[in-house]
């Protein structure tokens, strides 16, 4: 049997919306010219969407959420190539966010409206609910409402509009002042577009990475690493409009570990989300 040409190169729709699906196609046939061998655009409908798919085989390369790439990892399926860096940051944080003028404290939101992106986003549900955990607080009995909305572009809007009275989000900051750089609700200098106050900010988070799934070719991997590595401008163009990234580094085997850190504190005060939400605890 020869070797497999043709691969899919998933995302989930939480960075490929509809707008962009295009500039996903472009990038995908200017990898395959390039790397020497196809990709088509894959675009999942979620997160879980993201990570099953990969995990049955049907994607060669994937743009993995920090918690799918833990996932998968830990259970050989996949092996993260390079990371963005943002800012020169190669992490970012979570936020809970709510309209200007809301509650000023997270004591604030019992009974209140909540929004997430999804189980499998760690800024936008993982992470603030782990959180929430260490401080006493039950994030399954804390809110009146609890909406998954599926993007973090939905989550803001849904805040913004008044569906929901709190959100969980991204955004990343300066590590000096800690002031927001950027976010769903930003304009690209970091002044706010939306009208959202920060009501708290949880990370480190890990960035996401492109990963591939372990039965891609060795030297297919590698000329996908030196492609992102070495990106052209029209590369970079369509690469900061799909994921606001046009500069990567090789992601070393140490990158998802605060993340695992942040996990396993949650865990150790007891608390648990489902088994398909977190990956387990890494075998020693």
């Amino acid at each position: 049997m020869g070797v497999r040409e043709t691969w899919g190169f998933g995302i989930a729709r939480s960075h490929a919306v509809t707008a962009i699906q295009q500039r996903f196609g472009e990038l995908c046939e200017i990898l395959s010219r390039k790397v020497g061998c196809h990709f088509y655009p894959h675009h999942a409908v979620s997160y879980r969407d993201l990570i099953e798919a990969t995990d049955r085989g049907d994607l060669g390369l994937a743009w993995m959420p920090p918690i799918g790439a833990i996932e998968l990892s830990e259970r050989g399926k996949l092996a993260p190539l390079v990371i963005p860096s943002r800012g020169g940051c190669t992490s970012f944080h979570s936020a809970l966010i709510v309209r200007r003028g809301g509650p000023k404290s997270i004591t604030e939101l019992k009974g209140y409206r909540a929004a997430w992106v999804e189980k499998e986003s760690a800024a936008g549900y993982v992470v603030p609910r782990m959180h929430l955990a260490t401080k006493g607080i039950d994030p399954n009995h804390y809110f009146s409402q609890e909406l998954v909305l599926h993007s973090h572009f939905a989550v803001v809007d849904a805040v913004v509009s008044g569906r929901v009275d709190v959100g969980a989000t991204f955004c990343s900051l300066d590590p000096i002042t800690k002031r927001v750089i950027t976010a769903g609700w930003t304009a690209p200098d970091g002044t706010n577009l939306r009208p959202v106050d920060v009501l708290a900010t949880f990370g480190p988070i890990p960035n996401d990475a492109v990963a591939a799934a372990t039965k891609l070719p060795a030297d297919v991997r590698a000329r996908v690493t030196r492609f992102f590595l070495e990106l052209e401008s029209r590369e970079r163009a369509l690469l900061n409009d799909l994921v606001h990234a046009t500069t990567f580094r090789v992601c070393a085997p140490a990158h998802f570990e605060p993340l695992r850190h942040i996990i396993r504190a949650a865990r150790a005060r007891g608390y648990n989300e489902p088994a398909s939400t977190i990956p387990p605890p890494a075998r020693s």
